[in-house]
């Protein structure tokens, strides 16, 4: 939520002429829940290879099933779509006289 958070207000100025030149609310939440969503997919995706990877040089028997996997990205996408909550409500509240001032 908080890295969400920090690259919304990195692109402040963008949304505020975003704001400006008249896209929707939805356009600008939409581009939120998409980088969001890409950000924990891309990271569920590098994680599941990697563990796929590595399992055997585990000391111990990793068991890794499909049910198991499937409600972690079930997790994964709900924390993201959460997370995104605190990027649009602070980009929704972004003036767009703002992307006008220096």
């Amino acid at each position: 939520g908080l890295i969400v958070y920090t690259m919304t207000m990195d692109k402040k100025k963008a949304i505020a002429t975003l704001k400006l030149i008249g896209a929707p609310d939805r356009v600008i939440v939409s581009l939120i829940l998409q980088q969001a969503l890409a950000m924990g997919l891309v990271g569920f995706a590098i994680g599941a290879a990697l563990i796929r990877l590595a399992k055997d040089y585990f000391p111990r028997r990793v068991v890794l099933e499909t049910s198991d996997t499937a409600i972690l990205l079930g997790i994964i996408v709900m924390v993201c779509l959460v997370a995104s909550i605190f990027g649009v409500r602070s980009a929704l509240k972004i003036d767009p006289a703002s992307a006008l001032g220096g």
